[in-house]
């Protein structure tokens, strides 16, 4: 990883949180990032999601972390780290897109976010959507269809 903000680079070295010690670092550092929400720190934050980390509940920090952004913010770079985000922290994308359709508002901004992306990423997202459909239909058919619906009418 080349050129990580300082702050992103203690997270992403300890991301995989196998021992006391990487999970001690990556609260540290993940509290001294605590109100820093440039650009720069938001838009790599993402990359430190990994599915083979071995504490999900300490990884669980950095959901909360990133779900305290500014909304437009965090809704927006989350978007555009999602291409990157399905080869290494699929389950992540899929927990953080799980959380924004249980909440209306949100969702509802979401949306409109996400019509003004690129095609690479709207596919993205709705491929990430369809899957969580499939997974879970009761909690989240409808919402996903309706998500899809405005997703489509967009990008015709």
């Amino acid at each position: 990883m080349n050129h990580l903000y300082p702050g992103i680079a203690r997270l992403y070295e300890n991301r995989l949180l196998r021992t006391e010690l990487e999970c001690e670092q990556f609260d540290q550092a993940l509290e001294g990032l605590a109100g820093d929400t440039e650009d720069a720190v938001i838009h790599q934050i993402f990359k430190v999601f990994d599915d083979d980390t071995e504490q999900e509940e300490v990884m669980f920090s950095l959901v909360h972390f990133v779900e305290s952004i500014q909304m437009e913010m965090y809704l927006t770079q989350l978007l555009e780290s999602l291409p990157e985000m399905l080869e290494h922290a699929r389950n992540w994308a899929i927990v953080l897109n799980q959380r924004i359709l249980q909440d209306d508002r949100y969702r509802k901004d979401y949306a409109e976010i996400a019509v003004r992306m690129p095609p690479r990423i709207r596919q993205c997202l709705a491929f990430l959507l369809e899957e969580i459909k499939e997974d879970q239909p009761r909690l989240y058919e409808r919402k996903v269809n309706s998500f899809l619906a405005k997703l489509n009418a967009s990008g015709r």
